[in-house]
């Protein structure tokens, strides 16, 4: 246990390095780059193996930008969808006040947002629209809350607003955290009820193992809708999926 925690403490000072000395010389698509090798590792001392079966190409300058959306289960989520496509994500403001991982999710450029503050819901847009306009793709988890990840709960709509305002595509996923040997969902990775990143650290560190499964979805297109009706076309495409990956 001694030596996994060494080899995070590690990860953690490898990102530092990457964030503060590596990312002011680098291209954007160096960044993603970096972004996604460094998140990979992370998982791989987490002992979090990802499994999907479509994966999305890795955005180049090229490529449009597109609005990643998941059920949210762990602060594991982010990491799982920086290997799959690297991402300025959306996360609720008490994140940047945790140790380590909110200065490296500062440095990602992170946007932060209280959830209960329609000011800081419209600057969060703001945010994300720059973010898109300068070719990034932007990524987050519209329940607003975490879950065991057996069910989905209702999607917002602030989250997708971005999306209709830059008619960029949304692409959906869900994501179920199972036993490796038994298949069974994993409950070391939720981050639910009152326990601590610190402790829920610890608990996913202690597992024996987590596989992550990621079901792609359809990409929805923004046009002809509402944030409200985007948002819940997005949850009743994520929940059918996670319907399949629980089966």
């Amino acid at each position: 246990m001694l030596i996994k925690y060494l080899r995070l403490l590690r990860a953690f000072g490898h990102a530092f390095w990457i964030l503060w000395i590596k990312f002011p010389r680098l291209s954007r698509e160096r960044k993603l780059e970096e972004i996604r090798n460094w998140s990979q590792k992370t998982l791989d001392v987490l002992g979090v193996q990802v499994m999907h079966e479509s994966p999305i190409q890795l955005a180049r300058h090229e490529a449009p930008p597109r609005l990643l959306v998941a059920n949210h289960v762990s602060w594991i989520d982010a990491l799982i969808i920086q290997t799959i496509q690297p991402s300025i994500f959306v996360a609720k403001a008490e994140v940047k006040s945790w140790p380590i991982v909110g200065s490296i999710a500062t440095g990602c450029g992170v946007v932060f947002v209280n959830r209960g503050s329609p000011s800081s819901a419209r600057l969060m847009v703001d945010e994300l629209s720059s973010a898109l306009h300068h070719g990034y793709c932007v990524a987050g988890f519209p329940e607003g809350t975490s879950t065991e990840g057996s069910s989905v709960k209702l999607f917002h709509g602030n989250l997708f607003e971005a999306a209709i305002n830059h008619n960029i595509q949304v692409q959906p996923l869900a994501i179920r955290y199972t036993n490796p040997r038994t298949g069974a969902l994993c409950m070391k990775a939720a981050f639910i009820g009152d326990i601590g990143f610190v402790q829920s650290l610890h608990q996913v560190m202690s597992s024996s193992g987590i596989q992550a499964k990621v079901q792609l979805c359809d990409p929805l297109s923004p046009e002809g809708h509402s944030r409200r009706t985007l948002a819940h076309l997005s949850q009743r495409s994520v929940s059918s999926q996670l319907e399949l990956l629980n089966a």
